[in-house]
């Protein structure tokens, strides 16, 4: 049934964000020392220990201890994919899984191969190594941050290249590292989706949930006419996240009346101004034509192609990235250090969330001070001779402590990452001298904080500005290619809601640019912010005055519209 809808954007509550101040940045002191909440943790880690603890212990009751802890390379797979509906989730996993494989494969052949073929005491192995890692961060860095997936990032990527290297060059057989991490990985796979036999439709359904508290919090600031900039961005984030979550789950194709499809669109509609509470909207179930559903993000594809320009968010850092994996590993080389996969693992932590220098900065300082800690804890974890099935237990706490703390204090997460990649790395010499290995530790971990800091503050230091005008000039294209085809168009058409789907990822990336901006430059992004302001503003009104036409309508006064955003696109910043 499909009926005429002539819905019209409410006038009684004035959008605050109109005229809002520019929002204040997150104090330095909360992101070095704050625990803010991230929600329920505690399930991720069990996963990520028993994804690698089940196999491990299976293979030390057989007798293969020094193998079982080469499962962990392919169980890392299984932190991809929390979050994810069940019905995406073991896509996610294998594909995440897939590349852990591959990294494992290729540090593999490196230490196997090139490490064998040179003598010890030449310099080339290790550089090779070294461009091998760079080139393992910079396709990751780019794909993590050019398609925005969120943590874990490019981290275990190039570490499970760096551990597979130095296995192979202790003289582990290549077959048995590949081996091994192909088990991890169906080991992940199994494990995360083992939820699905308990409530296989709880990831979308909290996806929802945290929409909905995310819209009625913004709902709540715009009545009471207090600023809602902040507010606003994160509802359209969180609702752009909700719909990907059914979307991933196929519940607008199979099931459009869905509770979870329906409140989702409830929220969505209060979000644009179009209804200001769930009973001011049309009958969802009876009323609303399925192609006003909107769409999810756009495909993997588009993401990718998208930010194949130097002024993106993904170039900046994966560039960033690369320069300090060379300069940190080529460093480590030159003064003699034994381990140069440290430095470059260092910078990359360091560089691999984007070009905010003060997040970067607190991420470099939690990075240094977590090791020093994480090395005292280690050689306490040591000194007790852990081995056999104590050894994989104890693996498992530390893997489960990581998963609880490292989206709430990065720097308690980093104490217990060093032990674990340490007793990981350390599977083909359990017998060495653990001093030599502690302070080959604290220098690398030195010299690729050192390094990474110089590169954020003085390789391309304005890499938020660039990225800032490149993002609204999108915003703008995209939005003026929208009214251009709804001049003749409806706005439910197939074509004209991928726009409005597209609008909408152009403007969340505008604000996450215009957040670093902020962080990094405020005084700059002070004089921006009008601009900013008025460029957000005619995004969210477009797209909500999409909402407000009827289904088989025409945008109204297209020329009024096209005049507005064109002014705003030629308008040069200060």
């Amino acid at each position: 049934m499909e009926v005429e809808l002539n819905w019209t954007v409410p006038d009684a509550t004035p959008d605050p964000s109109r005229n809002a101040p520019l929002p204040p940045a997150p104090r330095t002191r909360s992101l070095a020392f704050g625990l803010p909440p991230a929600g329920r943790r505690w399930p991720g880690g069990v996963r990520a220990a028993l994804a690698f603890g089940v196999p491990a212990l299976l293979a030390v009751a057989f007798g293969h201890q020094e193998q079982a802890l080469i499962f962990s390379l392919g169980a890392f797979a299984v932190i991809y994919g929390e979050g994810r509906p069940y019905r995406a989730r073991w896509r996610v996993v294998l594909l995440a899984g897939a590349a852990l494989f591959t990294a494992a494969g290729l540090g593999a052949l490196v230490g196997g191969t090139v490490y064998r073929t040179w003598p010890f005491d030449s310099a080339l192995p290790a550089l090779i190594e070294v461009a091998m890692l760079a080139a393992v961060a910079l396709v990751g860095t780019y794909v993590v941050s050019a398609a925005r997936l969120g943590p874990p990032g490019s981290f275990f990527f190039v570490l499970t290249c760096a551990v597979a290297t130095i296995m192979s060059r202790s003289g582990i057989s290549a077959v048995v590292i590949v081996g091994c991490t192909a088990i991890g990985v169906v080991s992940a796979l199994v494990v995360a989706m083992a939820g699905a036999l308990r409530d296989r439709r709880a990831p979308e359904r909290d996806a929802v949930a945290a929409a909905v508290r995310t819209v009625n919090a913004y709902v709540e600031l715009r009545n009471s006419d207090a600023p809602a900039v902040g507010a606003r961005h994160q509802a359209a984030t969180a609702v752009h996240a909700a719909w990907a979550a059914v979307y991933d789950a196929g519940l607008p194709e199979r099931r459009p009346a869905a509770d979870p499809v329906r409140s989702l669109l409830s929220a969505h509609l209060r979000l644009v101004g179009v209804a200001r509470s769930d009973d001011d909207g049309p009958d969802l179930e009876l009323d609303a034509p399925a192609p006003q559903i909107p769409l999810a993000r756009p495909d993997f594809r588009y993401r990718i192609r998208r930010s194949f320009t130097l002024d993106s968010h993904a170039c900046s850092t994966a560039l960033r990235v690369l320069l300090a994996c060379l300069v940190a590993g080529s460093l480590s080389v030159a003064v003699g250090l034994d381990r140069p996969d440290w430095a470059v693992i260092a910078a990359v932590l360091v560089l691999h969330q984007g070009p905010d220098r003060i997040r970067g900065t607190v991420r470099g300082v939690h990075r240094f001070v977590g090791t020093a800690a994480g090395l005292v804890l280690f050689a306490a974890l040591y000194a007790l001779t852990p081995t056999g099935a104590g050894l994989i237990v104890l693996l498992m706490v530390l893997q489960f402590l990581i998963e609880l703390y490292i989206a709430r204090n990065y720097g308690l997460a980093v104490i217990f990452i060093t032990p674990l990649a340490m007793l990981i790395g350390g599977a083909s010499h359990p017998d060495a001298d653990i001093g030599p290995m502690i302070r080959g530790r604290f220098l690398e971990t030195l010299l690729g904080v050192v390094v990474a800091l110089a590169v954020l503050w003085a390789v391309t230091p304005h890499a938020h500005r660039r990225d800032l005008r490149w993002t609204e000039t999108r915003t703008l294209d995209t939005a003026l290619t929208l009214v251009s085809g709804l001049r003749a168009t409806a706005p439910t058409a197939a074509a004209m809601m991928a726009l409005r789907r597209d609008v909408q990822f152009e403007l969340i990336g505008a604000g996450l640019s215009a957040a670093d901006a902020a962080h990094n430059e405020r005084a700059w992004m002070q004089r921006q912010w009008p601009r900013h302001l008025e460029i957000c503003t005619l995004g969210y009104d477009l797209l909500a005055q999409c909402w407000a036409t009827a289904p088989n309508g025409r945008l109204a006064d297209p020329d009024g519209w096209e005049a507005r955003l064109r002014a705003c696109r030629f308008t040069r910043e200060a």
